[in-house]
């Protein structure tokens, strides 16, 4: 075996090709990030959640407030509508995105096929929480869509708001989170909407299955101790539905992989929001 040396011809093409093939990769990962936005749940802590892992299909018209958000035409993330022309989402999926590439499709059951009960909308205006990442990542990750005023959505059966919590209300119990996100930690987003029931997790616990991680009280876990079941990526903004009383009580956010023992999923509380959610849709 022949050794180069530092300072040899042949080492310093080894440098140059590597310098080239590094830039090239960085490129090809900036422009796949992009494309993706908030497909990054896989070994958490990263935003998300995909169709939901260890779910079953949802019937038309299930949750009808349920929406899928598309950036530039393609699937990004989902969300719950408020009124007609008001959706919430995470932060994290519209953090700096221009609104008009932003659009929202109501009654959505099936991705792949039209029912004739999907309403899309444009969205005109995006208002994040002004302390949205502070004080640590994916703090306060809430946002508001708002929509075209001059063709908002048309509420029926198939397109309903969800009610919102009172101010800082504690949720305990069952919950239900659904989405069109992966089913699997290594598969692809799913055209039917998913849903699975799952336990909340109360904060002392989560922050025992987070020690790497500050569980504010503004943060809502649930899952199962042994895992199997969760939302994963593709399922980002999405709602947590409290089954006792039907409230939004969380909008899916983050977590350390998808289904995995000890480690619930995280979201945001909304109730400690909902004092700024009416200011904003009021102001």
């Amino acid at each position: 075996m022949v050794c180069v040396g530092r300072d040899s011809f042949a080492h310093k093409l080894y440098h140059q090709y590597y310098s080239i093939v590094m830039k090239v990769l960085a490129v090809l990962f900036l422009g796949l990030a992009a494309s993706s936005f908030a497909f990054s749940r896989s070994s958490r802590k990263i935003p998300g959640g995909g169709r939901i892992i260890g779910g079953q299909d949802a019937a038309e018209g299930q949750f009808p407030y349920q929406i899928v958000l598309l950036h530039a035409g393609s699937y990004i993330c989902s969300g719950s509508i408020l009124a007609s022309n008001v959706v919430i989402t995470a932060a994290h999926c519209v953090v700096g995105v221009p609104p008009r590439n932003l659009q929202i499709i109501a009654g959505e059951l099936d991705r792949a096929s039209v029912s004739g009960h999907e309403q899309t909308v444009q969205v005109v205006r995006i208002v994040v929480h002004e302390s949205y990442g502070v004080p640590s990542d994916l703090a306060n990750d809430i946002a508001l869509l708002f929509l075209s005023d001059t063709v908002p959505l048309v509420l029926n059966e198939f397109v309903q708001p969800i009610a919102l919590p009172i101010q800082e209300q504690q949720t305990s119990g069952e919950i239900i989170i659904s989405g069109w996100g992966i089913t699997t930690p290594s598969g692809s987003l799913s055209n039917i909407l998913q849903w699975v029931e799952l336990p909340v997790v109360d904060d002392a616990t989560c922050q025992g299955n987070y020690p790497e991680e500050v569980i504010l009280p503004s943060m809502l876990c649930a899952g199962f101790p042994q895992g199997g079941r969760d939302s994963c990526q593709g399922d980002d903004g999405g709602p947590l539905v409290s089954v006792n009383t039907g409230y939004l009580a969380g909008l899916i956010s983050w977590g350390y992989g998808c289904a995995l023992p000890g480690r619930p999923g995280v979201s945001t509380e909304v109730s400690y929001f909902v004092n700024w959610i009416n200011d904003q849709m009021t102001s």
